[in-house]
């Protein structure tokens, strides 16, 4: 089944209902790839035969674009989401990009806006982040374009990735004085991105000023959570009540939970004013940079921390801006006794392990920033609850907030 006769490669498939793509362009072309990872796309052939295209076109534009320093030798399918697949492309001489492309945005100039304002704000941070913190190594933009009257056909941003392997993979391979090295290196990295001067507003950055201050406008929301512009806020309740609501409009998709959420959600409400702290200090501006995962955390073969691949940052209250990577983390949802039963066990150390490294990780912080444990400290209760409630874990939050109604001794009030 030919898809098109310049992507160089036909279309195939298996007994076992996989996809594969079979090369054909000749390998002195600098346009020539090859993918040898089985592409695991949606099941519609209309949409997998859209896939496809996008994700060789992708390839074949990357490759023009690099050629002739460079050629694209592989490229793996990373997965897809609303209206977004991600790839991982394997260049010449151990260089690795991940480019980002919206799909089926054509058809719907809402998910294509929704791209663009996405990408803007990914740029915007990274832009914010290269100018002042230069001591977190982020993505470097090789090319981006929120349009579709391009090569891709379709908007796309291509990055090339931090140095090392993402924590997956490399964890295993690290002995525990390399893993402290690592752990010193983030402790001491998220204190210093704390501390950055901000606007007194909460929300997404959204740019950078003349002066390269960042511009900080709505929040973030998945595609198809959001109708409206939420932020920015100048004040945590704001924030906070925005959330509640947030979380409510999601509750509301799911008619056999929306009921018991509603009134879980009334009862975070009245829990707030014993989990915020008053102090001023804890709800200055700060910058969040949330995306701790395992996935975008890289580390070098010694340890040394290689980058964050994370591509948003957000301006919120100090106290729920403090975190901690999450392979370091057994509190909140990542306490066996809340996690969602049916998801995986993925954790990359032992609860020892953990609890080590958490240590060595908070102690190289707070003789950075002193002021980054005490928000650690204090802002942890807010914090766990709103990241329950943006993984709509409804019954492991509503187990965590009868523990801490207990814990505060507050009863049934």
């Amino acid at each position: 089944m030919p898809l098109r006769p310049d992507m160089g490669g036909i279309y195939k498939e298996s007994g076992d209902g996989i996809g594969r793509w079979i090369p054909t362009v000749p390998s002195n072309s600098p346009s020539s790839y090859i993918v040898y990872q089985p592409l695991q796309l949606p099941p519609s052939s209309h949409l997998l035969l859209s896939s496809l295209m996008t994700m060789f076109n992708l390839a074949k534009a990357v490759a023009d674009l690099l050629a002739p320093e460079f050629a694209v030798i592989s490229v793996f399918p990373m997965g897809t989401k609303s209206h977004e697949m991600t790839l991982s492309l394997e260049l010449e001489d151990e260089i690795s990009v991940t480019a980002r492309i919206g799909f089926d945005t054509d058809k719907d100039p809402a998910a294509l806006r929704w791209l663009q304002r996405k990408f803007a704000r990914e740029i915007a941070s990274l832009s914010y982040l290269e100018n002042n913190a230069p001591f977190v190594p982020v993505p470097y933009v090789i090319q981006v374009d929120a349009n579709s009257d391009n090569a891709v056909q379709a908007p796309y941003v291509v990055v090339e990735n931090p140095l090392g392997e993402p924590l997956l993979t490399a964890i295993p391979d690290l002995t525990m004085p390399q893993r402290e090295t690592l752990a010193i290196a983030l402790g001491e990295s998220l204190a210093r991105l704390h501390r950055l001067p901000l606007p007194a507003r909460f929300g997404s950055i959204t740019g950078t000023d003349a002066r390269g201050a960042a511009v900080v406008g709505p929040l973030s929301r998945s595609w198809g959570q959001s109708s409206r512009a939420e932020g920015p806020f100048d004040t945590i309740k704001q924030y906070l009540s925005c959330e509640l609501a947030h979380s409510a409009r999601v509750a509301q998709a799911d008619p056999k939970s929306n009921q018991a959420v509603q009134g879980l959600l009334s009862k975070l409400g009245a829990l707030l004013p014993y989990l915020v702290p008053n102090d001023a200090a804890m709800q200055r501006p700060a910058l969040s940079y949330s995306d701790l995962r395992d996935s975008s955390i890289f580390a070098s073969d010694d340890g040394s921390l290689g980058g964050i691949a994370g591509m948003e940052a957000t301006v919120l209250p100090a106290c729920l801006a403090a975190t901690l990577p999450v392979f370091l983390r057994r509190d909140g949802m990542y306490n066996r006794a809340y996690k969602d039963p049916a998801s995986r066990d993925r954790s990359l150390l032992t609860d020892a392990e953990a609890h080590h490294l958490r240590n060595i990780c908070i102690e190289a912080s707070r003789r950075v920033d002193p002021a980054f444990y005490v928000a650690l400290v204090k802002g942890e209760k807010i914090r766990q609850m709103l990241e329950f409630m943006n993984a709509s874990n409804w019954e492991g939050l509503r187990k965590w907030e009868s523990d801490v109604r207990r814990e505060l001794g507050l009863g049934g009030r």
